[in-house]
């Protein structure tokens, strides 16, 4: 079965249960990526976008605490071959804090990046959730507020044209593509001192 026709059936039938549930999935998923934010995108049009974008944020956070799990369980073996890294993620944090669990849970980046590195360094859960759940709270709700007011609006688009509708979603995609691309991550680590 495609998996996106099951986590529509599932959002279908169960309503928010359904939402939470392909949530979770979608944020365990550290190999295989589950596209649990077109779900709440489209599911934003027909469900309650503020109650759909809580609950959503609540099972993305349970979802993603996979990867903390992970880098906590496999310390040994990832140290050994990524230590230099796990540095990295250290003075990140040192630096700047839950603000940076912040962001990477709010934007559409791999959260893996940071989680896998924070459960090894033993990273408090205390201090993980909090800003995390606000994070992928807020990412959650604008997602399903954006379905609620544009869905019918790019239903028309590519009900319209496919030619146009095809355009318009490449050059976003570039424009997604080429933003983070030239970010430089490194600079949040490595400010010069003032």
């Amino acid at each position: 079965m495609d998996i996106w026709v099951w986590m529509a059936e599932l959002v279908a039938a169960y309503g928010y249960a359904g939402a939470f549930i392909v949530c979770i999935v979608g944020n365990v998923s550290i190999i295989l990526p589950v596209p649990f934010a077109l779900v709440v995108y489209a599911f934003g049009s027909t469900l309650n976008p503020l109650i759909l974008g809580i609950v959503a944020g609540i099972g993305s956070t349970i979802g993603e605490m996979s990867s903390y799990a992970v880098g906590r369980g496999g310390r040994r073996a990832i140290e050994t071959r990524y230590g230099g890294r796990l540095d990295a993620v250290r003075r990140l944090i040192e630096k700047h804090g839950m603000l940076v669990i912040f962001l990477v849970s709010l934007l559409p980046i791999p959260d893996d990046l940071l989680l896998i590195p924070l459960g090894m360094m033993k990273y408090p859960i205390g201090k993980l959730l909090p800003p995390m759940l606000i994070g992928k709270t807020a990412m959650c709700l604008f997602i399903a507020y954006a379905g609620a007011y544009s869905l019918s609006a790019l239903r028309d688009l590519y009900a319209a044209g496919g030619e146009l509708g095809a355009a318009v979603t490449l050059v976003l995609l570039a424009a997604i593509i080429i933003a983070l691309l030239k970010f430089d991550w490194t600079r949040l680590i490595d400010e010069p001192k003032k």
